[in-house]
């Protein structure tokens, strides 16, 4: 299993949709946490690109199903992981571009809420079918 998972963003999130990623979080054990920033250099200062595999959201990026995306993180889990999730206006090209996987929900488009929920549940589900937990009944 991965060292760290972590659950990024730049936008504070409603308690709502919070209380609802934390339920994901917390199933996962201390395994995974959340981190919330206001800025691209406080994302690079606490994620360094060498240091963390990072799976960046993009609405141009790859679509995976849950089986695929499991085992795209599988053979990465001994590293430091983290998942960013843009904020409505998007992320910055060179985050972007220091991703090493560029990752589509959906052709859909959804609120960066609903992206951070999606993805919190996409994160435990592909954990369980790594694990061969029955959760995943795909």
């Amino acid at each position: 299993m991965a060292a760290k998972i972590y659950l990024a963003n730049f936008d504070k999130l409603s308690a709502a949709i919070n209380a609802e990623v934390l339920k994901y979080v917390k199933r996962l054990n201390g395994t995974a946490e959340l981190a919330v920033f206001k800025t691209s250099e406080a994302f690079e200062k606490k994620f360094p690109a060498a240091q963390f595999t990072r799976i960046i959201l993009s609405e141009e990026g790859t679509l995976l199903n849950t089986k695929q995306l499991a085992g795209w993180l599988n053979p990465r889990m001994s590293k430091n992981m983290v998942f960013l999730v843009g904020s409505a206006y998007g992320i910055e090209p060179e985050i972007k571009q220091s991703a090493d996987l560029l990752l589509s929900l959906s052709p859909l488009t959804f609120s960066h809420e609903h992206a951070f929920l999606l993805l919190a549940e996409q994160v435990y589900r592909c954990l369980m079918v790594i694990k061969g937990h029955p959760y995943h009944h795909g």
